[in-house]
């Protein structure tokens, strides 16, 4: 880096990637020895990569220190700093590496000066403190803290402009105006790639179709002979309805393939997830499906209920129907003051998985506080009021037993209702629970998910210019260095919210359900026939006059 010529001119810089720099003269011989321009430009070009993708905001400017230093009143040019050296290689050693190229021994940082008068950062844009994984509560908590990020952060291709609302929950805090990306991701395996997407949606429709085939059934054969079912078991009608509509949902969305949980809301024309109420057609039936799991839940409470208040209290079928009015009162009022203020807090989104909208498929606090704490609320005081009933039929068959008369007949009666109350309760109860577990398992580690699969993207260098990076690699979301999800466990959380309506139609099979339809029948075919017309009359009466 010595024997420069005292007689050395300035000129202006003419190597493109230098120019627009806080200097715009340089001086030759150069540190690496390179005599013009022309000699030093086709060595710096092939850097153009690293430039490109920003791997280190001072990769640029320190290499441009090096071939085309800037020229001063001193005798040797300028070297850069040690620092800014270190800064360039830090962002974009790993990079180098990555497609099997070294940091060049030229450029070894232990060359530059760490003291000496050099060419240093650039400290006019004071770094902000950055919060990594560990300084932020993982999972829910972290949307609870609400440490929202720059929009900058967000790429340019998943950046939106239609709305405030859109966000993405990342381990480091809410990422605002920016949204996941639809189309199915081969390369970085944290929201499935596209052969897994088809299983799911081929595996939610077989079952939203089983679902509404059986709830239907189970609507008709009540319908059939409403009178059969009557208070307690009467909320199992509008459970069937419930989840009639719900599998119905699934199955527009299936149809509707992603028109409804994604659309174009940026500059550039990628389909992005729909998020808040973008979209009419995704907050309807994001509602729908709110709207009638909440009332499932809630029918769910009132047949516990029914159920305490027969074999508890000893009430009647007309006591209990006499309660109906307050019933439908809360079983249909509460999920729709829910559902409007999920739509109020812009908690909807599109499930990029089965097609549909619902709530909080992308933001972990709405899937906690308003599927996962009524789910369990719901649960937990079901399970309370049917055991309590459940124990009362024990004790009333232990009471039948001391009486002499048809007491074999009796308690076999009992022991059917009892296994039959308690057989429905665990099918209802086991796919109910675990479709909250697995909400509780996403709402976690969504955040997580997002994070890492950010981070994969940023860091390649292919990814960096389709999806516009704009920030360097030094910068990018830290690795949370989480598993990515299993399909096993978005297998189970789509069949947990359609069995329900399976389990409706096994409620009312029986011999009583086949008499039911054969008495339907009979009554319809055997409808009296038309009275005769008047032509018809007075020829049976001549026949009648010659008899």
């Amino acid at each position: 880096m010595n024997g420069f010529s005292s007689t050395r001119k300035c000129e202006a810089i003419t190597i493109p990637m230098c120019k627009n720099l806080d200097y715009n003269t340089t001086v030759f011989p150069n540190l690496l020895g390179h005599t013009t321009q022309s000699e030093a430009n086709p060595a710096i070009s092939q850097f153009n990569p690293l430039i490109k993708v920003k791997c280190s905001e001072d990769i640029r400017l320190f290499l441009c220190t090096v071939y085309a230093p800037v020229c001063t009143v001193l005798e040797k040019p300028i070297q850069p700093c040690r620092e800014l050296c270190l800064s360039a290689k830090n962002g974009c050693e790993s990079l180098m590496k990555k497609f099997g190229f070294q940091w060049p021994d030229q450029l070894d940082c232990n060359k530059f000066p760490v003291t000496d008068l050099c060419v240093g950062k650039n400290s006019s844009e004071s770094s902000s403190s950055k919060k990594t994984t560990s300084d932020v509560t993982f999972g829910v908590s972290t949307i609870a803290n609400e440490v929202v990020l720059s929009p900058k952060k967000c790429p340019h291709v998943m950046h939106t402009t239609s709305g405030s609302h859109f966000s993405l929950p990342l381990l480091s805090g809410r990422l605002p105006e920016c949204s996941l990306t639809c189309d199915a991701d081969n390369q970085v395996p944290m929201m499935f790639d596209g052969r897994i997407r088809r299983i799911l949606r081929i595996w939610t429709a077989a079952w939203s179709v089983a679902c509404f085939v059986c709830s239907l059934f189970t609507l008709v054969t009540f319908l059939v002979d409403l009178s059969r079912f009557a208070y307690p078991v009467r909320p199992i009608l509008y459970l069937a309805f419930c989840y009639l509509a719900i599998s119905l949902v699934y199955m527009i969305g299936v149809v509707g393939e992603d028109g409804f949980a994604c659309g174009t809301y940026g500059s550039t024309p990628t389909i992005l997830v729909t998020q808040g109420g973008e979209n009419v057609g995704c907050s309807a039936l994001a509602v729908v499906h709110y709207f009638f799991f909440m009332s499932s839940c809630a029918w769910w409470l009132v047949l516990c209920l029914a159920w305490f208040l027969a074999a508890n209290l000893k009430w009647g079928a007309e006591s209990i129907a006499a309660l109906s009015p307050y019933f439908h009162a809360m079983c249909w009022g509460l999920p729709a003051v829910l559902s409007v203020t999920v739509l109020v807090t812009n908690s909807v989104d599109g499930d990029v998985f089965t097609g549909i909208c619902s709530v909080g498929n992308l933001n972990p606090s709405a899937l906690v506080y308003f599927f996962f704490t009524p789910i369990v609320v719901s649960l937990a005081l079901g399970a309370v009021l049917l055991i309590c009933g459940i124990w009362s039929m024990i004790r009333i068959r232990s009471y039948i037993k001391l009486q002499h008369a048809d007491v074999e007949r009796n308690i076999s009666k009992l022991e059917k209702l009892m296994l039959r109350i308690g057989a429905f309760a665990i099918m209802y109860s086991l796919p109910t629970a675990m479709n909250a577990a697995i909400m509780w398992y996403q709402a976690i580690n969504m955040p997580a998910w997002l994070e890492g699969w950010l981070h994969h993207r940023c860091v390649r260098l292919q990814d960096r210019e389709v999806f516009g990076f704009t920030y360097p690699i030094d910068e990018c979301p830290a690795d949370p260095k989480v598993a990515a999800p299993e399909i096993i466990v978005f297998l189970l959380k789509y069949v947990s919210q359609l069995v329900v309506g399976i389990t409706c139609a096994i409620w009312v099979v029986s011999s009583k359900t086949l008499s039911s339809y054969h008495k339907a029948y009979l009554a319809l075919s055997t409808r009296s026939p038309p009275p005769p017309l008047p032509n018809a009359l007075h020829h049976v009466d001549q026949v009648n006059m010659r008899a």
